[in-house]
């Protein structure tokens, strides 16, 4: 897990202005100080929407290694320069080896939130489908 939060730190979607983070399960959530009411909102959201997901997806991505990096950027401007030429769009999934990003731009509305977990139950059926094809593949 170690490597990576250091790869992530190291790319292009971690920003210099987050200062703060949820860690629970295979899913890591940075955001700045600021937004934390945000970030907590979307935290509980999360478990709330997820939660048949979750229960499965925390023994089985910890097994494999594998994180869900949600990022809260602050401004317009932070988005940008993680997801460029991504125009209007305020959310975007980004792949770091394993891992999955999924990039929120600043504050969404709790419509647009829909979207998130969306992504992130699209990235837990991903893991559970392959999972599955690898004990397949095993068994034959």
């Amino acid at each position: 897990m170690n490597s990576s939060v250091s790869c992530l730190t190291q790319s292009n979607y971690y920003s210099p202005a987050f200062d703060a983070a949820i860690f629970d399960g295979p899913i890591r959530l940075y955001f700045a100080r600021c937004q934390e009411a945000a970030a907590l909102k979307i935290y509980f959201r999360i478990q709330e929407k997820l939660k048949y997901l979750s229960c499965k997806g925390k023994s089985f991505p910890h097994h494999v290694g594998r994180c869900i990096f949600v990022m809260l950027y602050p401004s317009v401007e932070a988005f940008d320069l993680s997801f460029p030429q991504m125009g209007e769009e305020s959310l975007h999934r980004g792949r770091l080896g394993t891992d999955y990003v999924v990039g929120i731009r600043d504050v969404l509305s709790d419509e647009s939130l829909a979207s998130v977990y969306r992504e992130i139950a699209d990235i837990f059926r991903e893991w559970q489908e392959a999972s599955q094809k690898a004990q397949q593949d095993g068994a034959i």
